[in-house]
């Protein structure tokens, strides 16, 4: 696996981490508008409203920001993870499980030229889940729910890796309908949960 460009520092003080984000944002929106070959960090400076020394004092260049891009992600991700389920809390599991789904959906389909550049174009520049501290803690935050749910902990990798791989291969092609994606992937992720449990199983 190539090693993952990394920031050259972390912003400190309010002002900086405000550049830093506003850097971040104007990436995010040329990639969904123009993909990785438009993306250069003299036009996400422009874009930031910074000079492009601003940007190389936290970026070396724009592999690492989209490596900066995928941690975004993966701290949206786990928030709105966290968001639904306490939203959702008190539901009977398979509804909590949709609306689940559902909010991911809506986080996936509002950026999808993005999460293609991120999950199709270059998820080499995502740190893997062993080395991951944001998948740890969202499959912690699984494991929780499942075990709240009187469901078996042990199927929370598999059943991430499901969502995952759902979510990404039908949200970023063409224009799909939110509802239809939400039905379909939920009814998959509950029948999985649904099925006997029969002793531990091998995470994939």
């Amino acid at each position: 696996m190539p090693m993952i460009p990394q920031a050259r520092k972390l912003p400190s003080q309010a002002r900086s981490r405000h550049a830093v984000a506003a850097i971040l944002e104007a990436a995010a929106r040329i990639l969904e508008r123009d993909g990785y070959a438009g993306l250069t960090t003299n036009k996400a400076a422009e874009l930031a409203g910074v000079g492009i020394g601003s940007l190389y004092q936290y970026f070396p260049n724009k592999q690492a920001l989209v490596a900066a891009l995928h941690r975004r992600h993966g701290e949206e991700t786990l928030g709105t993870v966290r968001e639904a389920l306490r939203l959702s809390a008190g539901l009977p599991w398979p509804a909590q499980l949709e609306q689940l789904v559902s909010a991911c959906l809506r986080l996936h389909l509002a950026a999808p030229g993005l999460h293609r550049v991120l999950e199709r174009e270059w998820p080499q520049f995502d740190a893997p889940p062993a080395d991951n501290p944001l998948d740890a803690a969202l499959l912690d935050c699984v494991a929780e729910w499942l075990a709240g749910g009187g469901l078996p902990v042990e199927r929370a990798p598999r059943l991430l890796r499901m969502a995952d791989s759902l979510i990404h291969g039908l949200a970023l092609d063409g224009a799909p309908d939110e509802a239809e994606l939400t039905r379909c992937v939920a009814a998959a992720l509950t029948a999985y949960l649904a099925l006997p449990w029969q002793g531990p199983e091998i995470s994939t």
